[in-house]
């Protein structure tokens, strides 16, 4: 039996029911202890008899437990057969979608916070298994949150109807081993379809399908009248991407997002966050000019070859002719409160915002300053922020906080706790994600290193004579510098 409004399970107390599916009820419900609204996932009652499915529901709890990101939605706690989570309001990317396509700028940016979630959940060795519009939130003014990530350790252990693939349910059988058959048949992998054993790999052919319905407002695998069909689809439908109409960054992407050959598909989700990142930052008609130019016959692409290898050897003969130009010296001054005390700074790497560390009228923050504006922007929840430094593509900034290592987003959100540093003195950032930062180590000084998506952190230099601080990568990305002073 469903719970009805005013029941109570623990604390909370239900209000209504959000959904239900195939790995269980979701009720909003009212936090009696703290006055906060919130959501439960509850496991079906004709299941929670079954030890095993009990035991694989906690252990979605203690998965989603493990991470902390400003794209994925928190666990609170885990309350009898239910899990309580963070209530996420707005509309999901399956409801925006039933109004059709949305602008190609949206969309990147949408999938770009996809990317991050996933990211974020690849490195901690967690497969969401089940990515598709309805399980993410996209509210037109506030971050997206993915939903369900681990919840194909929690279900059902009977296959699946042979019926409507719009409201399939997840489909499985055991959640880990091989034979399962994970997700809802229209954003599946082919691997997942025919039972394999599904790794991150699968949410990038996921991830694809998912970009595809954004730009095209259209279902990539409508399969017809069965889910069969729709699984017959997903394995030999051709994919047809001259429908797109998209950078060619993009279709590039999409192409190797959804290679059905698992070794040869996109490896990495955060490859897809770059790709992204990169078309959002190209003006909207060099994008497109290079997706149109990308669909071209072959004779068309060698006119155009011609024609440019013409006219960049003219251009080249001028510049060669031409005196070499003048250097000139930019100068900017940059405006901080008056009123600021004991300030660090760090600049972007792309050279567009500076990170600022200080204390305001007596209160320790980190703020940012964009050096196209005047304006200064307080960082919330940086209490305490200490020697901020950058991710090498200037999305976020880590600062010492708490005895703590963290980051936070540079367009904004709740900073992120990525390890223990106390007394924290100096940190960088690679192109790998690995993270240097001095902290205290058994009443020494050392260098640590710690994934850039959190975790334990690793002892790199340890000098029990002296003060190691500051560590600084080199260009390589592999060895780094460091300052010691001996005491």
């Amino acid at each position: 039996m469903p719970l009805m409004p005013g029941e109570q399970l623990g604390h909370y107390e239900i209000l209504s029911m959000l959904g239900k599916g195939g790995m269980g009820e979701v009720y909003r419900a009212r936090d009696l202890k703290l006055g906060r609204d919130v959501a439960i996932k509850v496991l079906p009652a004709t299941l929670a008899p079954d030890p095993e499915r009990l035991a694989r529901f906690e252990r979605e709890a203690r998965v989603l437990a493990t991470l902390n990101h400003p794209h994925i939605a928190a666990i609170y706690g885990l309350e009898d057969r239910g899990i309580v989570m963070e209530l996420v309001e707005g509309p999901t990317l399956a409801e925006r979608l039933a109004g059709g396509p949305l602008p190609l700028d949206e969309c990147l940016k949408i999938a770009a916070q996809i990317a991050d979630a996933l990211e974020a959940a690849h490195e901690k060795g967690i497969v969401h298994r089940d990515l598709k519009p309805a399980n993410v939130k996209a509210p037109v003014d506030a971050p997206v949150k993915v939903l369900d990530l681990g919840l194909a350790t929690a279900m059902p252990k009977a296959g699946y109807e042979d019926g409507d693939p719009e409201n399939s349910p997840t489909l499985t059988m055991a959640a880990t081993e091989a034979g399962t058959i994970l997700g809802t048949a229209a954003y599946m992998s082919p691997e997942q379809a025919v039972g394999k054993r599904a790794d991150k790999r699968a949410d990038i052919w996921s991830f694809g399908v998912v970009l595809w319905e954004m730009l095209t407002g259209k279902r990539l695998f409508s399969g017809g009248e069965t889910v069969s069909h729709t699984l017959a689809d997903v394995l030999r439908s051709p994919i047809d991407f001259k429908k797109l109409s998209a950078p060619a960054p993009i279709v590039e992407l999409l192409r190797r997002c959804l290679d059905r050959d698992v070794k040869t598909r996109l490896r990495d989700i955060g490859e897809a966050r770059v790709a992204i990142a990169k078309a959002l930052a190209l003006p909207a008609e060099e994008a497109m000019g290079e997706a149109s130019a990308g669909s071209g016959t072959a004779m068309g692409a060698w006119i155009l070859a011609v024609v440019f290898a013409l006219i960049a050897g003219w251009l080249a003969f001028l510049h060669f002719s031409e005196a070499p130009p003048v250097r000139q010296t930019v100068h900017t001054h940059i405006v901080i409160p008056e009123n600021a005390r004991d300030r660090q700074f760090a600049l972007s790497p792309d050279g567009h915002a500076l990170a600022v560390a200080g204390s305001i009228n007596g209160k320790v923050q980190l703020w940012l300053r964009s050096l196209d504006s005047d304006q200064i922007q307080l960082m919330p929840g940086t209490e305490g922020a200490t020697y901020p430094f950058w991710s090498p593509d200037s999305r976020y900034v880590a600062f010492f906080g708490e005895d703590s290592l963290k980051k936070v987003l540079a367009s904004g959100g709740p900073p992120q706790t990525l390890c223990d540093a106390p007394d924290g003195r100096g940190g960088s950032w690679n192109r790998e994600d690995l993270i240097l930062f001095s902290t205290v180590d058994g009443g020494a000084f050392a260098i640590k290193r710690v994934a850039a998506g959190g975790g334990p952190s690793a002892l790199e230099v340890k000098h029990p004579k002296g003060i190691a601080r500051y560590p600084l990568f080199l260009p390589d990305g592999r060895h780094f510098l460091y300052t010691v002073t001996r005491v």
